[in-house]
């Protein structure tokens, strides 16, 4: 197992469970507990757990800080496959499109490749690399300066690029979605630039996977009611639907 895949694995069990132990996360990958041991020291420097005997618990700073790109790449892949494939399905050859940065809107740019004639904003390096191998999807990069480790690109020259725009459809990402029926995110940089999609286009999706339902965030983005349609997998908490479904959140569960 790859080492992001694994701090992935740990990661996820962290989310949901509040803790791990070594031994037993060792038994269960077939690895030995001081490969395991060495990746929550690594995790813990990013301030992503705190080591105990045995094993770490989850940091409360977790959802306040960023995950490296590698290790989100790596987490719910089938799910975000899936709300990718319905996200791509929403999408009509000749639409003009913004792609908000994030692991989940690239594997919808992985999805939309094979469309034609269509026209794709993004402040995605990693979404641009893979749309720019398809010739008849008229590209557009905002431009701005790139944030290490993320592949995205920020600053007031995105904001003022997106500003001018009117596609129609935006695909957003999320890191939070609180159950006021508030999104929220881990970084102020980002947060101008997701508000400026959300207005730039006659549609909004939000595609996310279940486990952001249960994280709490750091800067509000918007609420729930600006957007068109919330796209997420079966995983989403009973109680996080119930929710948003009373909230009047359009919600599709793939």
């Amino acid at each position: 197992m790859l080492a992001e895949a694994r701090r992935s694995q740990l990661l996820q069990d962290l989310q949901e469970n509040g803790y791990v132990q070594a031994t037993e996360l060792a038994s269960h990958l077939n690895l030995s507990a001081a490969t395991i041991r060495r990746d929550l020291s690594l995790l813990e420097k990013e301030g992503l757990c705190f080591r105990k005997r045995g094993g770490a618990v989850r940091s409360a700073r977790g959802a306040t800080i960023e995950v490296p790109y590698e290790i989100k790449r790596n987490q719910k892949i089938t799910e975000k496959n899936r709300i990718a494939q319905s996200a791509a399905n929403l999408v009509e050859d000749g639409d003009t499109l913004i792609l908000d940065a994030g692991s989940t809107t690239f594997a919808l740019a992985l999805a939309l490749r094979a469309k034609q004639r269509i026209t794709v904003v993004t402040n995605d390096l990693q979404i641009a690399v893979k749309l720019s191998s398809n010739p008849t999807i008229n590209l557009i990069c905002t431009g701005g300066k790139a944030r290490p480790n993320v592949f995205s690109l920020y600053g007031s020259q995105v904001e003022t690029f997106i500003k001018e725009l009117h596609v129609d459809k935006a695909f957003l990402g999320a890191d939070a979605i609180h159950p006021d029926g508030s999104l929220w995110n881990v970084n102020f940089e980002e947060v101008p630039i997701k508000q400026a999609m959300l207005h730039a286009a006659k549609q909004v999706f939000l595609l996310a996977d279940s486990s952001k339902f249960v994280k709490t965030g750091f800067v509000k983005v918007c609420n729930l009611s600006e957007i068109d349609s919330i796209i997420t997998d079966f995983g989403i908490p009973k109680e996080s639907l119930d929710q948003f479904i009373a909230l009047g959140s359009e919600i599709v569960v793939v």
